[in-house]
């Protein structure tokens, strides 16, 4: 049974495993240059980067041409009959193809996670990896979203019994939870943190205090803590310092430093980054757990 898994599967797999072992290779020789060069990369090492975008698409392809087609092609087909006649339980037989294809799975992506993480350290040092685009890219989280497309789509493949479906209501179904999992829930994960900085309303502000955080808001302040809008900061400026029309930009960056205007900001510093993400890896983790369960009770119960 493991032979015949495995020939079902290793066209796909080796196919999938020199495409990482080639991204793996060509990040390892540009890496030096990256180092070098960090706020300065030519335009092929930029292109590199994009290498990050194939991480958030890796998942969805992996649930979507994996986890899809594998009780799908079985129940559109009729196979499945011939297969769970030979001596093998419907459990086994599931278990066997979900080890094999989750395995490699988590194996191909935590290699590629992890040489794009080493390659963009030197980026990182002085950039932001914790925001929602780069932290989808880094770390262990790539890993998560992989078990967890490979479990849903091997569920909807078994609930919809065609091929072709399942692969686009997997790719709808783990983008949408996905990305409502990066707006509503990651945010709260962790306890934000207030930090304050000069206000960027007159300027670019001074943003050493929020260097590589994940900022969810921001407001403007007086010197007694007092929100301020826009207008109100304006006039508060006008009155105090008496500018006018004609009042430079330092004119009024300077009067704002002199009342004490700052924004007080709520964010999340760069050290929540390992916290975050084995929080939501974990979450992810526990949501694979509940698919996997969920495709062996419908396979031993709703599967004629």
């Amino acid at each position: 049974m493991t032979w015949l898994a495995w020939r079902q599967a290793r066209t796909q797999l080796l196919t999938a495993a020199v495409a990482v072992a080639l991204v793996v290779a060509v990040l390892a020789a540009t890496r030096g240059r990256v180092a070098a060069t960090p706020g300065d990369l030519s335009t092929p090492l930029e292109s590199l980067q994009l290498l990050g975008t194939a991480l958030i698409g890796v998942p969805a392809a992996i649930g979507a041409f994996w986890g899809a087609p594998l009780l799908a092609r079985e129940l559109e087909t009729g196979t499945h009959r011939l297969a769970w006649t030979q001596g093998v339980t419907r459990r086994r037989w599931l278990a066997l193809k979900l080890t094999l294809l989750g395995a490699a799975a988590a194996a191909m992506t935590a290699v590629f996670t992890a040489a794009f993480t080493w390659w963009s350290l030197p980026l990182d040092a002085t950039g932001n990896r914790i925001g929602t685009a780069n932290f989808g890219q880094r770390g262990i989280a790539p890993i998560a979203y992989a078990m967890f497309a490979l479990a849903l789509g091997t569920l909807i493949g078994a609930l919809v019994r065609r091929t072709l479906p399942a692969i686009a209501f997997t790719l709808v179904g783990f983008f949408v939870v996905r990305y409502s999992f990066q707006l509503l829930v990651r945010p709260r994960l962790v306890d934000t943190v207030e930090l304050t900085r000069s206000t960027t309303m007159v300027g670019p502000g001074n943003s050493a205090s929020t260097a590589g955080s994940w900022v969810l808001s921001s407001s403007t302040v007086d010197a007694t803590g007092k929100a301020l809008s826009g207008a109100g900061a304006d006039r508060l400026m006008v009155d105090t310092c008496h500018l006018t029309r004609l009042s430079t930009a330092d004119d009024w960056a300077s009067c704002a430093h002199r009342i004490r205007l700052h924004d007080v900001v709520k964010a999340h510093p760069a050290s929540h980054f390992w916290p975050l993400q084995l929080l939501e890896s974990a979450a992810f983790g526990a949501l694979t757990v509940a698919l996997v369960a969920m495709c062996f009770w419908w396979v031993r119960h709703r599967t004629a």
